[in-house]
């Protein structure tokens, strides 16, 4: 199973293809690129999320569901996620094979300033896990 990092990695990937795809808009191809990719890199975000706070994610591409589950573990979210999160799951599912998938470019934006609240959180989560294991590894003193 991929680590809290490795997720991170992967969903930078994805979102770094979404980039590229942009320069394309409206191309058909590049629309349906960005809307599972978006969904994937937000996906593994939230897996990510899940992992450090101690739970094996889910094994699913339901964006409702993970946000379920973080919101269980206490994971604070960003509102917009609620939002949007039926349509990341549609899209995740629906792109690859519906050719009159919706895009709506309002969603596209709000998608894309989720992933990048969410690469705010976990970059500080695991910064705190570097730090506490920073801390426990240095050397004690006593007198």
């Amino acid at each position: 199973m991929p680590s809290a990092r490795d997720y991170q990695i992967l969903a930078e990937r994805d979102y770094k293809v979404c980039c590229k795809l942009e320069e394309d808009f409206p191309d058909e191809y590049a629309l349906s690129g960005v809307l599972y990719h978006i969904g994937q890199a937000i996906e593994k975000q939230l897996k990510a999320l899940a992992l450090l706070y101690g739970e094996t994610p889910d094994f699913t591409h339901n964006i409702t569901k993970l946000t379920d589950r973080c919101h269980r573990l206490g994971i604070e979210l960003p509102e917009e996620l609620d939002d949007i999160a039926d349509s990341l799951t549609l899209w995740e599912s629906k792109s690859r094979y519906d050719p009159f998938i919706l895009f709506t470019n309002k969603k596209y934006e709000k998608a894309k300033d989720v992933f990048a609240d969410l690469k705010e959180l976990l970059q500080n989560s695991l910064d705190s896990i570097s730090d506490e294991v920073e801390e426990d590894a240095s050397p004690k003193q006593t007198m």
